[in-house]
C-alpha cells in the first residue's frame, strides 16, 4: 500500500487509501478488510514543530465525506517516521476536506497582517492543548477595558482555533507574558532546532519585531527561571536576569525553584529601594525585609496605567525554603496587593502554582482582570480560561519558555490573546547569543570544582571507568559498530557543535557534558571516580562509550588480561556483571534519550526498529 503526503495541519485534503483502485479497475469485488491500522506519511509543519507527544488529537469538523459514514476517528503522531496512524474499520478511499472556519467562506484566503511590517512567518495551525475541561474554556463576551468603575476586562470570542495576532490592529498596550523557563535558556539542538521551541534568542527577536512594528510593549514573567540549585543554577540566574533586562521586561515573579537559590544570589538580581530599581515584584515573596524588593508595580505604558503582581503558590514549594526567605500565604498577600493597586486601568496577577490554585485564588480574591499562570503542565491553551465563580480571565504559560503570550489591550475595542511558539523561524538575536556565549565562558572559568562537582564521587558499582578503546581490545566487532555511530563522536559535538550554534563550545557546561562523555551521572550531572574530567586529561573518555551502558570495566579487563590468575568463577561472574540484556538496554538508553533532547526515541517500537539496529552487537568477537 503506497503512503499519501499530505500538509500536516488543518487536515488538508486528508487521503486515506484502504483499498488498492486496481481492485476497481479489474471490475473486481475487493477481498473483506477488517479493521486496520493504516499508516500516512505526513508532513510537519514549519510554524511550530516542536517536541510532540504522542496522544489523542481530535481533527476539525469533516465535510464532503463521500460513500462513507463518518466515524470518529482516533489519532497519534510518530515522531520517528512524521507519521499520522489511524485506526478505522471502512474499506473505501476517502476524501477528508475540512469544514470552513466560522464566519469565512472556505474559498477565502486567510487575511494577511493588518499591522504595517508584520513578517511573513506562517500562522500557528497546531493541534489545541489535552486535557483542558470543556467548561473551563468558555470565552467571554466582547466587551472594552475595564474602567475606573471597575467594570472588568474580558475577551471576544474569538472562536476555537489559535488566533494570529499579526492580524489585529497595533494595540495600545501589548502585554508580553512568559514563564517556567526551568533553566532553558536555550534548545540544546540534539534532536535537531527545527523540533524544538523555546530560547531566550528567539524571544528576544519575536520582541524586536513587535517593537520594530510599533507596539508598545510590557513584557512579564511569571517566575522560574532555572532548575536544579548549586553554583550553575546561579550562574543562569544572573545570566538569566541579564537577558530579561535586555529584553525590557517589567515584571518578574519567582518559582520554586528560584527560591532555592541562596538569599544573596537573589538579592543580587531581585533588590531595589523603588520598583524602577528592579525588574522583580511580588506579593508574598520576602527576601529578609520586605523593603528590599517591591511588592507591587504600576506601569505606566502609552497612556494606561497597568497594576501588577505576582505570587508564588507555598503549596509548589518541594523543599523549605532558608530562613531568609519567607514565602507568606498566598490569599492575605493577593489582598493586599490588589489594594495597594488601587484603581488602575488594568491589574494582573502572575501566579506561579497549580492551575486549580489559581483559579481558587481568583474566586477568593476577585478583583484582577488577568491571571498569568506558570507551573502546571501542558502547553498553553488558545484562548484565555474564564474560571467559573470570577471573572478574571487566565492564561497559562506553558513550559520551559517554548511560547509567548500576547495580550492585546484596546481601549475602544475588546482585549486579544495569541500565544506564539517560539521555533526557529524566529532568528537567534546576536544580542542573546553574547550572552549565550558569556556563561559558557563562566562556567569554563569557573571549573567543574568552583560548580562543587569535584572531587567526584564513586560509582555504586565501585569500578573505575577504562575507555571504550580498552574495550575494543576484545570486543573488535563492537568496537568497530560504535565507531560508525554518533556516539564516538558525541563529545566533538560539543565541542564544535554543529551549524548555526558552532560558534559557541559547550564541553565545559556540565549539563551538556553528562551524556556527551564517558563516566558520569547523565541524569544529575555529576562526574564518577575515573570518568571524564577534561579534554587534557581524559582523551580516552571522550565520546559516549561502552561503559554508560554496561559499567565501568576495570574489574572485568584486568580479570581478562593474560596472566591475571583470576579463578574461572570469578572471571564468569564479572563477565556476566557487564552483561546488559536487551529487555533492559532500552532503559539504559533513555537516561539521555529522554523526552527533551530524544522525543523520538519514546515512539512506540523506535528503539527496537530504529535505534537499537543502529548500535546492534554481541559480546565478544
Amino acid at each position: 500500500m503506497s503512503l499519501v503526503k499530505m500538509p500536516y495541519w488543518p487536515f488538508r485534503h486528508l487521503l486515506v487509501p484502504i483499498l488498492s483502485s486496481a481492485w476497481l479497475l479489474a471490475g473486481c469485488a475487493p477481498p473483506p478488510v477488517e479493521t486496520a491500522r493504516v499508516r500516512l506519511s505526513i508532513t510537519l509543519p514549519d510554524q511550530d514543530p516542536g517536541k510532540l507527544i504522542d496522544g489523542s488529537i481530535a481533527p476539525p469538523s469533516l465535510v464532503d465525506l463521500r460513500d462513507v459514514p463518518a466515524p470518529p476517528v482516533a489519532t497519534s503522531v510518530s515522531h520517528r517516521a512524521n507519521q499520522l496512524v489511524q485506526q478505522r474499520g471502512s474499506a473505501k478511499q476517502v476524501e477528508i476536506v475540512p469544514a470552513p472556519e466560522p464566519d469565512r467562506p472556505a474559498s477565502e484566503p486567510v487575511p494577511a497582517a493588518k499591522t504595517a511590517g508584520a513578517p511573513s512567518r506562517s500562522p500557528e495551525l497546531i493541534p489545541a492543548p489535552e486535557g483542558v475541561p470543556e467548561g473551563k474554556m468558555v470565552p467571554a463576551e466582547g466587551a472594552k477595558l475595564g474602567t475606573d468603575s471597575g467594570e472588568p476586562a474580558v475577551f471576544p470570542d474569538g472562536g476555537e482555533g489559535p488566533e494570529d495576532h499579526r492580524t489585529w490592529p497595533t494595540p495600545d498596550v501589548a502585554l508580553v507574558v512568559t514563564g517556567n523557563q526551568h533553566g532553558y535558556i536555550e534548545p540544546c539542538g540534539c534532536t535537531g532546532l527545527d523540533r524544538q521551541k523555546g530560547g531566550m534568542a528567539r524571544r528576544f527577536t519575536f520582541l524586536r519585531e513587535l517593537r520594530d512594528q510599533g507596539w508598545p510593549l510590557v513584557p512579564i514573567d511569571a517566575g522560574n527561571q532555572v532548575r536544579r540549585f548549586g553554583r550553575q543554577a546561579e550562574v543562569k540566574l544572573q545570566q538569566t536576569v541579564k537577558a530579561l533586562k535586555a529584553m525590557d521586561y517589567q515584571a518578574v515573579g519567582f518559582g520554586p525553584e528560584d527560591v532555592r537559590l541562596g538569599v544573596g544570589e537573589l538579592l543580587a538580581v531581585a533588590a531595589g529601594e523603588t520598583a524602577e530599581d528592579t525588574i522583580y515584584v511580588s506579593a508574598n515573596v520576602v527576601l529578609i525585609d520586605p523593603s528590599l524588593m517591591p511588592q507591587n508595580k504600576m506601569i505606566e505604558k502609552n497612556g494606561m496605567n497597568l497594576g501588577i503582581t505576582s505570587v508564588l503558590d507555598p503549596d509548589a514549594l518541594e523543599i523549605k525554603t532558608s530562613d531568609e526567605i519567607l514565602v507568606e500565604p498566598k490569599n492575605e498577600a493577593a489582598k493586599k496587593a490588589l489594594a495597594a493597586l488601587g484603581r488602575a486601568d488594568f491589574k494582573v496577577l502572575m501566579f506561579f502554582g497549580e492551575e486549580e490554585a489559581a483559579e481558587q485564588l481568583a474566586r477568593d480574591v476577585p478583583g484582577f482582570d488577568l491571571m498569568v499562570v506558570a507551573g502546571g503542565y501542558g502547553e498553553p491553551t488558545y484562548r484565555p480560561a474564564q474560571i467559573d465563580g470570577s471573572e478574571t480571565r487566565m492564561i497559562v504559560t506553558g513550559n520551559k519558555g517554548m511560547y509567548a503570550g500576547v495580550v492585546g489591550i484596546y481601549t475602544d475595542a475588546p482585549i486579544r490573546y495569541a500565544r506564539v511558539p517560539l521555533t526557529h523561524e524566529f532568528e537567534d538575536a546576536p544580542e542573546m547569543r553574547q550572552l549565550m556565549a558569556e556563561y559558557q565562558d563562566q562556567l569554563r572559568d569557573i571549573g567543574l570544582g568552583g560548580l562543587g562537582l569535584l572531587p567526584p564521587i564513586p560509582n555504586s558499582s565501585g569500578q573505575k571507568f577504562i575507555g571504550t578503546a580498552k574495550c575494543g581490545e576484545c570486543h573488535k566487532t563492537a568496537h568497530e559498530i560504535w565507531e560508525g555511530t554518533p556516539h564516538a563522536h558525541a563529545t566533538d559535538s560539543i565541542v564544535k557543535p554543529p551549524k548555526e550554534r558552532g560558534d559557541i563550545a559547550r564541553h565545559f557546561d556540565p549539563e551538556c557534558i553528562s551524556c556527551h562523555v564517558t563516566g558520569w551521572n547523565p541524569q544529575e550531572y555529576y562526574p564518577y571516580q575515573s570518568g571524564y574530567l577534561s579534554l587534557d586529561a581524559s582523551q580516552h573518555l571522550t565520546g559516549n562509550g561502552c561503559e554508560n551502558c554496561h559499567g565501568p570495566g576495570s574489574e572485568h579487563a584486568a580479570a581478562e588480561a593474560d596472566g591475571s590468575g583470576v579463578a574461572a568463577e570469578l572471571r564468569d561472574q564479572l563477565r556476566n556483571a557487564m552483561k546488559l540484556p536487551l529487555e533492559k538496554a532500552r532503559e539504559q538508553c533513555m537516561k539521555c534519550h529522554d523526552l527533551d533532547n530524544s522525543p523520538d526515541f519514546h515512539d512506540e517500537d523506535a528503539f527496537e526498529d530504529v535505534y537499537w539496529p543502529e548500535v546492534e552487537h554481541y559480546g565478544v568477537d
